[in-house]
């Protein structure tokens, strides 16, 4: 009997393919596997914007710098429009006194750097000397020739520039014009921040789906208070080291006042090492122009005030904001000073406080108003549970 042409074929007849047992890939190696190739995808996006903030530095910072900025001089601008002045009048006002104060601040500070360093300079000289004597007798004993070759090389070297301490000014303010654009646009951002920030937010609120526009706003409005919290609590911290040296060095008859406590009050916006890095070197000033008395004096202001910061104003002026974990803040301050130094550990704090604050908004772990929700692993008490009677 012939084969129909038009019969269907006859069902498949293979085997499956066992895969064999030692060839099986275990579940949690597969699943260690799963989280890797994901983890790898998520440090290449990660680093691929590195990159790309990196070419970009020159809008980055002064756009960064400008969010610090709007967020500390707002409250002075919604001062004023609680008190009948319109946008315009207000931001202007706010700027204006800004600039006014900045511009006293340096002012001051130039003025007493070029009055005090030939003094600084002088008694360089004598603590020189003064320790020339002290290595060249008991119990040291040391050659007095090479001592004093030592001696007379770091004399020549600061009488050198003794008389150009008007010259490195200039030639400062010359490299300051080379990065007069990023000056620029950092007021530029800061002003529109302050006169239309509120308007250009709702705007981008507006581009999500409306079921998700409360809560992009929400954690808007949680990521905002938490920045502005965090800069006006370290401005106060800032102010408190300032005040602290500044006030302990005009005791102890110190030159350059002014230069060091402005030092330690930019210092102290970067977290942990920046107020102990530069009241060190107020410190070492204090030595040389001072002696040993007064350079230990000077330190033990700045340990006993660095105690008071981490004790009692870090916990509650800016740790209420920031609610990061110290390991935290370390880790982002090293990540932030490795990938765009000085910017990185002057901005790294505030953004991951941001973002995180924003996180846990939009997890239900916060409110709006940064308290923690009950019922929720790491904020809150969960509620009593119900018995029965």
């Amino acid at each position: 009997m012939a084969d129909d042409p038009q019969a269907p074929p006859p069902p498949s007849r293979e085997v499956p393919v066992r895969e064999a047992p030692e060839l099986r890939v275990p579940a949690v190696l597969a699943g260690a596997a799963a989280w890797c190739w994901r983890i790898l995808v998520i440090l290449g996006a990660f680093i691929l914007l590195i990159l790309l903030l990196s070419h970009l530095m020159l809008l980055v910072v002064p756009f960064l710098a400008a969010l610090l900025s709007a967020a500390l001089l707002m409250p002075i601008a919604n001062w004023l429009r609680r008190h009948r002045f319109n946008r315009a009048w207000s931001t202007l006002f706010t700027v204006v006194f800004a600039l006014l104060v900045l511009g006293s601040i340096g002012f001051y500070v130039t003025d007493r750097a070029i009055a005090d360093y030939p003094k600084l300079v002088d008694q360089s000289n004598d603590a020189v000397h003064q320790a020339q004597d002290f290595l060249t007798k008991p119990p040291f004993n040391l050659n007095k020739s090479s001592v004093n070759n030592i001696g007379d090389t770091i004399t020549k070297q600061l009488d050198s520039h003794k008389g150009e301490i008007a010259s490195g000014l200039i030639k400062a303010g010359r490299t300051a014009i080379e990065v007069l654009t990023g000056v620029v646009l950092w007021l530029f951002l800061t002003i529109m921040l302050i006169y239309d920030g509120d308007r250009v937010w709702n705007w981008v609120v507006r581009l999500f789906p409306r079921g998700a526009e409360e809560r992009v706003r929400g954690a808007g409005q949680r990521a905002w208070r938490t920045l502005s919290g965090y800069i006006s609590g370290q401005f106060t911290v800032a102010l408190f080291h300032a005040v602290a040296i500044g006030v302990t060095l005009v005791i102890l008859g110190s030159p350059l006042v002014a230069p060091l406590a402005v030092l330690v009050f930019i210092g102290s916006f970067i977290p942990i090492i920046g107020a102990v890095v530069f009241g060190a070197f107020a410190v070492l000033v204090t030595l040389v122009a001072g002696g040993v008395v007064k350079a230990i004096i000077l330190l033990a202001v700045l340990l006993v005030e660095n105690q008071v910061e981490g004790h009692v104003l870090q916990p509650f002026v800016v740790g209420r904001y920031v609610r990061l974990h110290p390991i935290a803040i370390a880790v982002t301050l090293t990540a932030g000073a490795l990938l765009a130094g000085i910017p990185g550990a002057i901005f790294g704090v505030p953004l991951v406080a941001t973002v995180n604050a924003a996180v846990k908004f939009l997890s239900g772990r916060e409110d709006a108003e940064g308290r923690p929700l009950p019922g929720r692993d790491g904020g809150g008490e969960d509620p009593p549970p119900v018995t029965s009677q």
